[in-house]
């Protein structure tokens, strides 16, 4: 093809031509090249296509939102896709910020030539016409001071985007990266901040809004200046009208509605599930995280707590925790660490977490031991009488909640109605507050980590702290017949579990504390512990009444509760069961409502007995003084004989309980013991020296703490001898005197049976 030169090139002399037209040639490849080849030596910043980090987002067992974290520098984002973006808030984003953008390259000559037009009349950059690929690679990069040479390079890269990238990829890597102010980053996060809902239920107007923030996040703030916010949001309205042809009525409508903003604090269904996890878990690389949680049964157990510490104020209740369990798999289906979050009463404390002292919630597991370990059934005799130990903080005298004293019990009545008596002396006979703490950390309770000399037998009565979530935990292995598994926030963690406790120990132990009527005697017929259905269930209240806890399980769910004041200040005339038991019994109640309540099946080898509650002996049918008790056929009870009766039908008691038995026993239904053999059958014991007692001199003390009272299961006819220490009878009371050194104390009674005990005793 022939080149005509024009008219005054042709004038010129040939070499000249040659010159301008090689000229023309490099000056066109050299623009060329600057375009399409210069751009690849400015690489693309990695924001571009990972996007900002996002905060993460926690989520239930059905994918509804329970909270979320914000990173590390306080933005909450959340990314999405450019389809999730209604086209309401591209178009008022494209209005105002590019209305070229899908004309361009990544580089707007017409914007960029008025911009140094208007600079030149300003004599300094008064608009920058950055392209929105500009401003992407912008939000992408690392701040820099804005120089010639720093629009350059963002042109060069903005270049380097487009030729490696599509207008949609840039468009949302766009949107994600844009500061909406107030600390939310990305359209979804702004749309639930500002107005609560998700961004398919923007209005024209709200969107017009949104597309305005990023150009000023600070001075449009609509929160703090909602008339420049309303003025930019006019104006992009008018832009819209103007860019894209609105529909003018629809302009209008979206000028007059009024500025409508989310009023109520951005709350979290679960919040304190989102401080546990976000210090707990490894969330890097994630932008949300499933959980085990329901967020319906989260948010009514929260309204249930609620509720209650509304009602009982007036006794000084301030907060509560509540734990819910899925037996099955460990997983936590409802966790409500106090009644608000947002209390400035140390609302923000987990309770479930915090250690406390539960009361008689631990008592369970000493008669499950003693049913393991100790040979004992929920038929076993236990001496409800005035009872004194010694341990390492010297002699103590246990009570029951009532001050009273029942005398023989079965281990079935004195669980069902807490007494405490029965609980020190069973723990007492099966190894003491040592036994009871190795057991209790194979049901996962981490926080008895002192020696078992500082608990002491008060450890089944609370002398030792737990957490709600632990000691819950725990129940639920009960609630699974003896198998612990961790508790787990994560679905889907496969964890068989490890068999702590048999099937039929665990099935007695449910069957006592599910029976309403064995304990009516203390809480009544119609407690908050009763349920339509079968539940075992235990109460605990501290002794200086800071805590109050109940606990419980189906065979599906365990419930647990606590109920106190976190700045540990005493309650007023609370109990279990009326400050704990209504957020237990609302709780279970709700958890049943679309479950079929189901119980264990019966174990193999049981046999159905009717017991004599004072003897704990088999008699061969029922009647209104037998009790019911199903129990292993290798440990049933003795069959009742005439001899343990009295011609007036009185059961015989053996000299254990000689002095409860004069002073306020029911001479009406037992009789002392005339034939000595009778008490034969029990073993002699030491009750006091405790056995994992060290003793202290203390010269600050009267007698410098020299004496102490020695007592046994047999009081009175018994006889007391050491070879280092002196032992004298003061008002019909044995006590030795004590040396420093180590000793032993030496028990008989008249039928030849012994008992000893070893001490040590040192001095301050």
């Amino acid at each position: 093809m022939r080149v005509h030169l024009p008219e005054w090139l042709k004038r010129r002399p040939k070499k000249i031509r040659r010159k301008l037209a090689w000229l023309t040639v490099g000056g066109t490849a050299a623009v060329l090249g600057g375009y399409f080849l210069l751009p690849f030596a400015f690489p693309v910043p990695d924001a571009v296509t990972s996007g900002p980090g996002s905060s993460v987002v926690l989520l239930d067992r059905n994918g509804e939102q329970l909270g979320d974290w914000v990173r590390s520098d306080y933005y909450r984002h959340r990314a999405s896709s450019l389809d999730e973006i209604p086209q309401d808030l591209i178009q008022a984003t494209l209005a105002a910020e590019d209305k070229r953008f899908h004309e361009h390259g990544g580089i707007d000559f017409r914007a960029t030539a008025r911009a140094l037009r208007d600079s030149w009349d300003q004599g300094r950059f008064v608009s920058g016409a950055s392209t929105i690929t500009q401003q992407t690679v912008k939000l992408s990069s690392q701040k820099s001071s804005r120089t010639l040479p720093t629009k350059i390079r963002e042109c060069l890269t903005a270049r380097h985007v487009e030729m490696s990238h599509s207008k949609d990829e840039i468009l949302t890597a766009y949107f994600n990266h844009l500061d909406y102010g107030n600390l939310s980053q990305g359209p979804l996060q702004a749309s639930r901040h500002y107005f609560g809902k998700p961004l398919n239920q923007l209005s024209l107007a709200e969107c017009a809004l949104l597309a305005g923030l990023p150009q000023a996040p600070s001075r449009l703030n609509p929160r703090r200046n909602p008339e420049a916010a309303l003025k930019r949001r006019n104006w992009i309205l008018d832009r819209m009208a103007i860019v894209w042809d609105a529909d003018t009525d629809r302009i209008k409508r979206a000028k007059a509605e009024p500025l409508q903003l989310r009023t109520e604090r951005e709350s979290s269904i679960a919040p304190h599930l989102v401080q546990l996890m976000r210090h707990t878990s490894d969330h890097r690389g994630q932008a949300s995280i499933h959980t085990t949680i329901s967020a319906s049964l989260q948010r009514d157990v929260t309204e249930i707590v609620r509720q209650q510490i509304k009602t009982l104020s007036k006794k000084h209740i301030q907060h509560a925790a509540v734990v819910v369990i899925h037996n099955p798999t460990g997983e936590i289906l409802a966790l409500v660490g106090s009644p608000d979050f947002h209390q400035s009463n140390s609302g923000q404390i987990d309770a479930t977490r915090t250690a406390r002292s539960p009361g008689s919630a631990l008592k369970p597991f000493t008669y499950l031991l003693a049913f393991e370990n100790g040979g004992m059934t929920p038929a076993t005799i236990i001496e409800d009488i005035p009872t004194r130990f010694a341990d390492a903080r010297g002699e103590k005298s246990f009570v029951n909640y009532d001050r009273h004293h029942r005398g023989p019990v079965t281990i079935h009545h004195a669980l069902a109605n807490s007494l405490n008596i029965p609980a020190v002396r069973t723990l007492n006979a099966i190894g003491g507050a040592q036994a009871l703490q190795t057991y209790l950390g194979a049901f996962g309770i981490s926080t008895l980590n002192k020696e078992s000399l500082h608990y002491g037998l008060g450890l089944t009565l609370g002398s030792g702290n737990v957490s709600l979530l632990e000691l819950t935990n725990a129940y639920a292995s009960l609630g699974r017949m003896g198998v612990y598994k961790p508790v787990t926030f994560l679905p889907d963690q496969d964890d068989k579990g490890i068999h702590v406790a048999s099937y039929p120990s665990a099935w007695m132990l449910a069957q006592t504390m599910s029976n309403n009527a064995a304990r009516s005697s203390a809480f009544g017929m119609n407690s908050s512990l009763r349920l339509p259905f079968p539940c075992a269930v235990k109460t605990g209240t501290s002794t200086d009444f800071r805590d109050n806890w109940c606990l419980g399980f189906t065979a599906d769910f365990t419930v647990g509760v606590w109920a106190g004041n976190l700045d540990n200040t005493p309650m007023r005339g609370i109990s279990g069961v009326t400050g704990a038991g209504p957020i237990f019994q609302a709780t279970m109640l709700r958890l049943h409502q679309d479950h079929q309540p189901s119980w264990f099946k019966e174990p193999s080898g049981m046999l159905a007995c009717h017991i004599d509650p004072y003897t704990g002996k088999r008699h061969s049918k029922s009647s209104e003084k037998t009790l019911r008790l199903v129990l292993p056929s290798t440990h049933a009870p003795l069959p009742a004989k005439p001899s343990d009766y009295d011609t007036k039908g009185r059961v015989f008691l053996d000299d254990r309980y000689s002095e409860w038995l004069s002073q306020e026993g029911d001479q009406a239904r037992f009789a002392q013991v005339t034939k000595p053999h009778t008490s034969l059958n029990t073993p002699l014991r030491i009750i006091s020296p405790s056995r994992e007692a060290q003793y202290l001199l203390d010269p600050d003390l009267p007698n410098h703490g020299k004496k102490l009272r020695l007592q046994s299961n047999f009081p009175g006819k018994v006889t007391w001898k050491s070879k280092t220490l002196t032992i004298t009878k003061e008002n019909n009371h044995h006590t030795v005197i004590l040396t420093p050194g180590q000793h032993t104390i030496v028990l008989h009674d008249k039928h030849g049976r012994k008992a000893s005990r070893e001490i040590i005793v040192k001095s301050l």
